[in-house]
This record gives structure tokens, C-alpha cells and sequence, in this order.
């Protein structure tokens, strides 16, 4: 009997640890299912108007589909930004820092990060011509630099390229404020769909 209660607090350890509950959240508290991703689950309920864009289901808010509770609104008011357009945009036009504009929602970091980004993109762009055509047939350490700066900066648009939009499939890119992306996927077997 002493083997089993100590294998018993053991498991009730690691599930705490790692953040699985079956528990309901206490009132007034966001229950954040993984460390990461807050906002399954809302506040205290009775009726689905208290729970924003989402119902009320066993006293507790359950947001829908895009919609989750993050730290600084208030229940199931956040949208989240969807995954497949942030991977589209950041294939596409990624080069150019525009999925860091569309996922900073204002945020200066994010904004920096995707002007930086396109300084990168447009320095090798405009940089190939010049090398091609041979700006300075005279000079051949000009051309040299040259072409060792242009190498670099297309190398580091092409690696920041593949990353982002590596990270956004992987669900390690989130939007500015922290929140995770919406997946494309949709679990039939819930009533809600979440991210986690």
C-alpha cells in the first residue's frame, strides 16, 4: 500500500508539472492549458453572452474557432491570425519582411525586424545588376567587395526567408502581442477548434 500512494503522488506530480488537468480553472483565473497558449478556456460563466466570441459550456467559457482569451482582453475577444495566410504571405512576399508587417499588429519589434529585413532583400537586389554589368572595370577590389557583399546579404535573405516562414509551420512564430497562430486544421471531435 505505501508503494501505490507514492506512485500515486508521483503521477499527480508530473501531470501538475506539466500542466495537465482535469480540473475546471478557479473563478477569475486563465487556465493556459500549456505554458504557452493561453486561453482555451475563459472565465466563469452562466449564459453566452458573457463569453464574447465564444459559449458557455459547464460554467466555463469556451471560445470559437479564431477567437481566444489573451492576458489582455477580455474573454475570447482576441482574433487570432490564421497560419495558411501568414505561411502564404511569408512564401510568397517574405523576402521582402512582409509577414512580419502583417503578424506585428503594431508592435515596433515586429516592425523593425521586417524593414530590416527588406533593407536585405532590396541591398542584393540592387546589388546583382551592378556586379553584372561591372560598375568599375577599373577597380577589381570595388568589384570584389561588391560581389562579397551582395553574396552575404542574398545568402542572409535566403536563410531568414526559409526560416520564418520554417517557424511558421512549426508554430514558433507567433503575432506580436505573443499569441499563437490559427492552425488550419479543425478537430471534429471537440465543439470548439483551438490552437494547441
Amino acid at each position: 500500500m505505501h508503494n501505490i500512494s507514492h506512485i500515486v503522488i508521483i503521477i499527480l506530480l508530473l501531470l501538475t508539472i506539466t500542466g495537465y488537468s482535469r480540473f475546471s480553472p478557479s473563478k477569475d483565473k486563465e487556465h493556459s492549458g500549456r505554458a504557452l497558449y493561453s486561453g482555451r478556456w475563459g472565465r466563469w460563466c452562466t449564459e453566452d453572452f458573457e463569453c464574447g466570441h465564444g459559449f458557455c459550456q459547464a460554467y466555463i467559457c469556451q471560445c470559437y474557432r479564431g477567437y481566444i482569451t489573451w492576458s489582455f482582453m477580455d474573454v475570447c475577444k482576441y482574433e487570432q491570425r490564421t497560419k495558411i495566410a501568414a505561411f502564404l504571405v511569408s512564401f510568397f512576399f517574405g523576402t521582402f519582411g512582409v509577414d512580419w508587417f502583417v503578424l506585428s499588429r503594431g508592435q515596433a519589434g515586429y516592425i523593425i525586424a521586417g524593414i530590416i529585413k527588406m533593407v536585405i532583400s532590396f541591398g542584393c537586389i540592387f546589388g546583382w545588376p551592378a556586379i553584372i554589368v561591372g560598375v568599375s572595370k577599373k577597380n577589381a577590389n570595388i568589384i570584389l567587395l561588391a560581389q562579397v557583399i551582395n553574396v552575404t546579404l542574398s545568402v542572409t535573405s535566403f536563410i531568414w526567408w526559409l526560416t520564418d516562414w520554417i517557424r511558421i509551420l512549426a508554430d514558433v512564430f507567433y503575432d506580436g502581442y505573443g499569441a499563437p497562430l490559427q492552425s488550419w486544421r479543425y478537430n471534429y471531435g471537440d465543439r470548439i477548434s483551438y490552437s494547441v
